[in-house]
């Protein structure tokens, strides 16, 4: 997303809803990467980061990929890695194997992803869930970060939901129905109010 797309957004989301014009007046403008990963290296980034700090995800990335080799996740270099090798850089039994599992479906190309960029979201959200270790939160963030795509709400996200709560007075136990009929009117742009979510939650008092 460019500058005049971001603008744009924020204009939408501003006009559209009230509370989040104050979030994003408060907040600042976001400082978004100009580029995109390559798919596989975002796939795998989502993966690693699940359950984790950003300190602790960032760490494994950087032994993971200084045992393969390069400045981005291969699913040939990945494959032909030993598990040994891939667990003393810290990752899980677990998570090898989704690893593992989607280097093979790349190289068997049985997940292509000249494909997978032509579908709705919708559409890529199902076929990647088909995937072990893959959830709907995993997803969301791929075609958010990997994709680009604008109008993603993360809804798995604790802190997305925390947020919310903060800023729209939901209730902790409130079904994801209520967030959803909240983040309608961002539509178009629910990938850029989610930024800003982030960024409120990390800036709150």
């Amino acid at each position: 997303m460019d500058d005049k797309q971001l603008k744009r957004a924020e204009l939408h989301l501003g006009q559209a809803d009230k509370v989040m014009h104050n979030i994003i007046k408060s907040s600042g403008p976001l400082l978004l990467n100009k580029t995109r990963p390559a798919y596989f290296h975002a796939l795998v980034h989502a993966i690693i980061n699940q359950q984790l700090s950003v300190k602790a995800a960032a760490s494994i990335m950087k032994r993971v990929l200084e045992m393969q080799g390069g400045r981005v996740f291969s699913a040939d270099k990945i494959n032909k890695l030993s598990d040994a090798s891939l667990r003393r850089c810290g990752l899980s039994v677990n998570k090898i194997h989704y690893i593992k599992t989607l280097a093979k479906a790349v190289l068997h190309k049985e997940l292509n992803f000249r494909i997978l960029v032509r579908q709705d979201d919708e559409s890529i959200r199902k076929q990647l869930i088909g995937y072990p270790g893959i959830g709907p939160w995993s997803a969301d963030i791929f075609m958010m970060r990997g994709m680009g795509r604008t109008d993603i709400l993360p809804i798995g996200d604790l802190i997305i939901r925390k947020s919310m709560q903060y800023h729209y007075s939901l209730p902790d136990n409130a079904p994801y129905e209520d967030y959803f009929a909240i983040a309608e009117r961002w539509q178009p742009y629910r990938t850029i109010a989610s930024y800003y979510l982030w960024k409120a939650f990390q800036q709150r008092p």
